[in-house]
């Protein structure tokens, strides 16, 4: 069954770019696009598509307003280059996001949760809207509101790893509060407290807590110059917790092995090269 979709940008390279990597899959057809809000309402209530792929800052007012003011609500994917609007942790079966740049690989993650949110019957749209204004109210809530805000997720039905949304702990300026990232069916937000270590893996990144791995659509890069001074790059592919290491342990040909704070005492590669700059931070 082809799946109908309406992209909304109001930059016309993104929309051609959306059209070309939905031209790869064969089930979903583009029915219209728009640029800004008063057009892609008026797009989406008269074509009453499957699926909308929709930029969250557009002229004229958000992504968030269009869903407002439709009559039709359709199954939405979020693109944004903005992480500050990246979806709050809840599991919702109509709603994904795509952080500006993303590859194809990303890309068709994002339109296989669609396929299966589309074969299962979704929440009221009342509800849908509901988690539209936390998701507006932004990623840092007042710190009275942590425990209001980890209960909003559990209540949506966010399948979160243990302890993944806990308190905050005091964050560096400029670091983000929480870290979104993908787990299980939904998208959970987790503090970088209880994160052992980021590794990467050809084009994707992964966050590794004391019982889950999840997805994370930030670069090593990006994720080392936020959470700095508290992560160190132990290794090209590794981004880890200095407050989680256990011991390091010498390795072969100068290289040595991060022993961390988890169940397991998980190892992680420290190079040797990284190594005299640990020994400065840490004094090993």
């Amino acid at each position: 069954m082809t799946q109908r979709v309406v992209i909304v940008d109001d930059e016309k390279p993104a929309r051609d770019r959306l059209r070309r990597l939905i031209a790869d899959h064969a089930d979903f057809v583009v029915a219209g696009e728009a640029d800004d809000l008063p057009s892609a309402v008026v797009l989406i209530d008269r074509e009453r598509p499957d699926l909308c792929f929709l930029d969250v800052r557009m002229p004229e007012g958000d992504g968030f307003e269009v869903l407002r003011r439709v009559r039709h609500l359709p199954r939405v994917i979020f693109t944004t280059a903005y992480d500050e609007y990246a979806v709050k942790a809840f599991e919702v079966s109509s709603l994904d996001y795509l952080l500006k740049p993303f590859d194809r690989r990303r890309f068709a993650a994002a339109l296989d949760r669609a396929r299966e949110a589309m074969g299962r019957e979704g929440p009221p749209a009342t509800e849908i809207l509901r988690l539209l204004e936390e998701i507006r109210a932004g990623l840092r809530p007042a710190q009275g509101d942590a425990t209001r805000s980890s209960g909003a997720a559990a209540s949506a039905g966010a399948a979160a790893p243990t302890g993944a949304l806990g308190a905050a702990a005091p964050a560096e300026a400029g670091a983000p509060l929480r870290i979104p990232a993908r787990h299980k069916a939904g998208v959970v937000f987790l503090d970088p407290a209880d994160i052992l270590w980021f590794e990467a893996e050809d084009t994707v990144v992964f966050a590794r807590t004391g019982d889950a791995r999840c997805l994370v659509d930030r670069t090593l890069s990006d994720l080392e110059t936020q959470l700095a001074p508290g992560f160190f790059r132990t290794h090209r592919r590794y981004l880890v917790n200095l407050s989680r290491i256990a011991e390091v342990r010498p390795g072969h040909a100068g290289s040595y092995g991060i022993v961390m704070r988890d169940e397991g005492r998980s190892v992680v590669p420290l190079s040797r090269r990284q190594s005299r700059r640990l020994r400065e931070l840490i004094g090993f």
